[in-house]
C-alpha cells in the first residue's frame, strides 16, 4: 500500500513539474510576442537608420535615443554635456539643441514606389502626390517632385536607382566577392587565420606622458591570428609632439 502511495506522490510531482514547465514556456512565448508587437508598433513608420526618443524632455531624456535595426532595437546615450538633436540626427551641445520635446524627426512624404498597379509609364515613378517623373531624377540630390518625396527614400534598400544586388554566380574570386553586409570573409576562410586591420586614434601630442602606452601596445610580442607580426602605420602631426618620438620606428 505504501508503494502505491509513493508512486502516486511521484506521479503528482512529475505532473505538477510538467505543468510548471508548460506554464513558463507559455509565459516566455507571450512575453516574446508582446515585445515583437511593441517593437513593430515603434518601428512601423520609421526611416532606415532613424534615431528617435521614447520619452521627450530635458535632461537625460534628451540624451537617450533608440533606433530600429534588423537585429532589434539599438539604444545610445549622448555623452555628458551633449543632447541629441532629432533633426540633425546627431549629438550636439546642450545649448544648440532646441528639439528635446520632439520624439521623432519630421515625417517626410514618401514616393509611391510600391503599388498594386503601375501608376506611371515605363521609366517613370510616382511622387507622393501621384505625379510621375523620370526614374533617374529620384535620389539625385535635388527635389524634383513638388512635395520633395523623390529625395525622401534613398537608403540602400529603397533607392530606385541603387546598384543591382551582387550575384555570387557572376561575382567570383579572385576578382570579385559578394558580402551582403560587408563583414563576410572572402573564401569562407576561418576568422582565426585572417589578419585584422585595426584603426586606433589618439588625440593630442606624443610625449613623455604617453609614450609608455604606445610602447606597451607595440611591444613586439603581439601577433596576427596566423602568427605573423603586426604592422603599424602612424600619422603624427601634432605641433607639440616631441622630436624624438616623431619617427614611427621609435615606438612601433
Amino acid at each position: 500500500m505504501a508503494f502505491k502511495v509513493n508512486t502516486c506522490v511521484v506521479l503528482t510531482i512529475l505532473f505538477f513539474g510538467a505543468c510548471e514547465s508548460i506554464r513558463v514556456k507559455r509565459q516566455e512565448e507571450t512575453s516574446t510576442k508582446k515585445e515583437e508587437s511593441f517593437e513593430h508598433e515603434l518601428c512601423k513608420d520609421k526611416d532606415a537608420g532613424e534615431w528617435f526618443r521614447l520619452v521627450a524632455g530635458e535632461g537625460d531624456n534628451c540624451r537617450d535615443v533608440i533606433q530600429c535595426t534588423s537585429s532589434g532595437l539599438q539604444a545610445i546615450r549622448c555623452p555628458a554635456g551633449l543632447y541629441f538633436d532629432i533633426e540633425k540626427q546627431t549629438c550636439d551641445w546642450k545649448g544648440a539643441v532646441k528639439n528635446c520635446k520632439l520624439k521623432n524627426k519630421e515625417r517626410k512624404v514618401k514616393p509611391l514606389l510600391y503599388t498594386d498597379e503601375p501608376l506611371c509609364q515605363d521609366g517613370f515613378l510616382a511622387c507622393g502626390d501621384g505625379a510621375c517623373i523620370e526614374r533617374g531624377l529620384f535620389c539625385n540630390g535635388e527635389k524634383d517632385c513638388t512635395d520633395g518625396s523623390d529625395e525622401n527614400t534613398c537608403d540602400s534598400e529603397n533607392d530606385p536607382n541603387r546598384a543591382p544586388a551582387c550575384d555570387p554566380a557572376v561575382c567570383v574570386l579572385p576578382d570579385c566577392f559578394c558580402s551582403e553586409d560587408g563583414t563576410s570573409i572572402p573564401g569562407d576562410l576561418p576568422a582565426k587565420e585572417v589578419p585584422q586591420m585595426i584603426t586606433i586614434t589618439f588625440d593630442d601630442a606624443i610625449n613623455n606622458n604617453n609614450i609608455a602606452l604606445y610602447k606597451e601596445m607595440f611591444n613586439g610580442k603581439r601577433k596576427n591570428p596566423n602568427g605573423c607580426d603586426i604592422k603599424a602605420t602612424f600619422f603624427v602631426s601634432h605641433k607639440y609632439t616631441r622630436r624624438e618620438y616623431r619617427p614611427a620606428n621609435n615606438f612601433a
